[in-house]
């Protein structure tokens, strides 16, 4: 059974029933939770910092909820399995490495966006107040770069499946699939996206448990660790992988697995410093437990891309010498189908309908992420920054609405674009760290270090980037002899695009911030203007601010007590914030990050790399075991806790209790 030839395992109506069907039964299951949310909470979606910004009010179980979730695309799923396919189970490991250290770290920087900036919306608001309009444009350039390459990635890889499993034309995929997505966001802005991703990673896990299971304790074909360890060893004798430890596919000892670790690492970086589908998380989440979710989403999005890669892409790779399993192109590995061979060789029918299941969903819910963090960039940064600054809670609101359409438009279009010129997810994967990681220093210092000046902030993040293209260019005309599609995905190339850039990105900023230090005030930040959800004028005018107002005559209300009012209906609420209690959690969150770090880059990784050992299948079995662990404490992370930080809500909706 084969997903790459004339016959796919699906009907192509079961690809447009998927697509469209689910899409628009999300769409109305979200607009349904909107309008109870509306009814039964105090958050309204046509609030400016409601839509945007959650009301800065999420606590920690939707956080980890949207941060799994966000982290889970289709390039999650499929390339982390496309790397322990080509490289063994290295490969998956370092995938979930350079993503976790990423997330982890947002615990921390996410805790001194709320000690220095807990105003801000969107990232490029504070380099504006800190760097004035040239930092504001560019680190407004590093989100968009990196929103639209993510997004592209995102619809590649689902319609890649679709396509293949379905026989749908990828094009109309790439196009449809963004439908049903618009639609709910646009309705429920960034809660609504928070609770669709609890519900998508929900099923998600759900089936990615149930490919584990059948892999490691079910299928006829493998059914236990110990059958699995056999097949790739009798496969590493026919088909060994250069640079690895005898040729073996259950070995740390690999010298591939050590190139891609740094370029893991380095991609992860500059994605999440440069996507504000980030930011938008740490300004949304409750500021008692921002350093908390981040932390713990990061952990427990550490066994999806490891269990992907350690059950679907070694599965694949053990189960190339049966002679009815498809032999995959070099196209097909870098479009990320090993994945889904493997699932349907073992599962059949039942296996290519679940992973049509796992990848629309992880598409559906990391592309609302994108919308609204680019929706957010394009309002709050183009809209109300260049052409209307005093624009309204419900004009922002309106106008969102319209970017979140136009970027499921424009998203599509570029990813036809790319799929015209043979780009693939493994392509944009390796670019995605040239193009983004040169903004990861000057990001982060920005609400980290009160020295960072503006040259330092726009060299970094703009310079480096230029300085990396150009290395990434000579490194694949050097390598490759010409400058081709394809020679600009050599490893090589990306890694030397990758390394200039993070590397020139930090010292650029570091260095010309040394030299003319800034010395920064953040009372600046800290008190940064915001988008009213209450109109002072009008409010004088009606006497409509109730909390302030109802026993006092409107005339005689000051500004002061109309501003405290908008303020909190914004989610802000400056006397709340502990500064004392947030240092110490901004502390002890940097001694826990350092720890984790230390434990899956070093710790583990380097001594079983350095000695030369090959998994034996006790060992094997053990993390085997570690992996079902994992997925079992993102489960409850993602199902349980939500549901038991939300239970008042819950009691009031179960009981139609109207918060109004």
């Amino acid at each position: 059974m084969t997903v790459n030839n004339s016959s796919p395992p699906l009907p192509q109506a079961v690809g447009y029933a998927v697509v469209l069907g689910l899409g628009i039964l999300f769409a109305l299951a979200m607009n349904v939770t909107t309008w109870m949310q509306a009814r039964f909470s105090q958050y309204s979606p046509n609030s400016a910092s409601e839509f945007s910004a959650a009301s800065r009010s999420l606590k920690t179980g939707l956080v980890v909820a949207g941060i799994i979730s966000s982290w889970t695309w289709s390039l999650t799923l499929l390339q982390s399995a496309t790397q322990s396919y080509e490289m063994g189970i290295s490969g998956g490991w370092w995938y979930a490495v350079g993503g976790t250290l990423q997330i982890a770290i947002f615990s921390v920087i996410a805790n001194k966006v709320k000690m220095n900036a807990n105003r801000a919306t969107t990232f490029p608001e504070v380099a504006y107040v800190r760097f004035g309009t040239a930092g504001h444009l560019s680190f407004l350039w590093c989100g968009l770069i990196c929103n639209a390459i993510v997004s592209s990635c995102i619809l590649l890889g689902g319609g890649a499946v679709v396509s293949a499993l379905t026989g749908m034309n990828e094009y109309a995929a790439l196009f449809l699939i963004p439908t049903g997505v618009a639609v709910y966001v646009a309705t429920g802005g960034l809660r609504a996206t928070f609770i669709s991703d609890a519900t998508h990673t929900f099923f998600l896990l759900g089936i990615l448990l149930c490919f584990c299971f059948e892999v490691f304790c079910v299928s006829d074909v493998i059914g236990s660790p110990r059958k699995l360890l056999e097949l790739l060893e009798a496969v590493s004798e026919t088909n060994p992988v250069q640079g690895n430890y005898h040729g073996s596919y259950l070995t740390f000892r690999s010298r591939p697995g050590a190139i891609f670790a740094v370029q893991s690492i380095i991609t992860g970086f500059g994605l999440v410093m440069c996507d504000q589908g980030y930011w938008s998380r740490a300004i949304a989440s409750n500021p008692a437990t921002t350093a908390r979710a981040y932390f713990l989403g990061g952990l427990a999005w550490f066994g999806i891309p490891f269990a992907c890669g350690t059950a679907l892409g070694l599965t694949a790779r053990a189960l190339e010498n049966q002679p009815d399993f498809p032999v995959l192109s070099s196209t097909d590995v870098s479009a990320g189908l090993a994945a889904v061979e493997a699932v349907n060789y073992v599962l059949g029918t039942t296996g290519s309908v679940l992973m049509l299941l796992l990848i629309f969903l992880s598409v559906t819910s990391a592309l609302s992420a994108e919308m609204i963090a680019t929706s957010t960039l394009l309002s709050y940064d183009v809209y109300r920054h260049y052409f209307r600054p005093r624009a309204t809670s419900k004009q922002i609101v309106t106008a969102s609405r319209i970017f979140i359409v136009f970027w499921g438009i424009f998203a599509g279009s570029l990813a036809s674009i790319f799929k015209s010129a043979g780009i693939t997810l493994g392509w944009l994967f390796y670019f995605l760290g040239v193009a983004t990681a040169s903004g990861v220093f000057p990001i982060a210092l920005t609400f980290l270090w009160k020295d960072l000046n503006r040259e330092g902030a726009v060299a970094g993040s703009v310079l480096g980037m230029l300085i990396a293209l150009i290395v990434w260019l000579a490194t694949a005309r050097t390598v490759g002899g010409e400058i081709t599609v394809s020679t600009l995905s050599n490893q090589w190339a990306s890694f030397a695009g990758g390394a200039t850039a993070i590397i020139s990105g930090g010292v650029l900023s570091v260095t010309l911030s040394i030299l003319r230090p800034a010395n920064f005030d953040w009372e600046k930040t800290r008190n940064m203007a915001i988008v009213k959800e209450v109109e002072l004028d009008e409010d004088r005018k009606n006497g409509a601010v109730e909390a302030e107002t109802k026993k006092l005559d409107p005339s005689i209300v000051d500004i002061e007590s109309l501003a405290r009012t908008a303020d909190a209906a914004a989610g802000i609420s400056e006397g709340d914030l502990d500064m004392t209690a947030l240092e110490k959690t901004f502390k002890g969150y940097t001694l826990v990050f350092l720890f984790l770090a230390l434990t899956i880059t070093i710790i583990i990784p380097v001594p079983l790399g350095a000695v030369p050992y090959v998994f034996s299948p006790r060992f094997f079995a053990g993390i085997v075991g570690v992996m079902f662990i994992l997925l079992l404490f993102a489960g409850f992370l993602v199902v349980i806790l939500p549901i038991i930080e939300s239970r008042r809500a819950l009691r009031n909706i179960l009981s139609f209790k109207s918060f109004k």
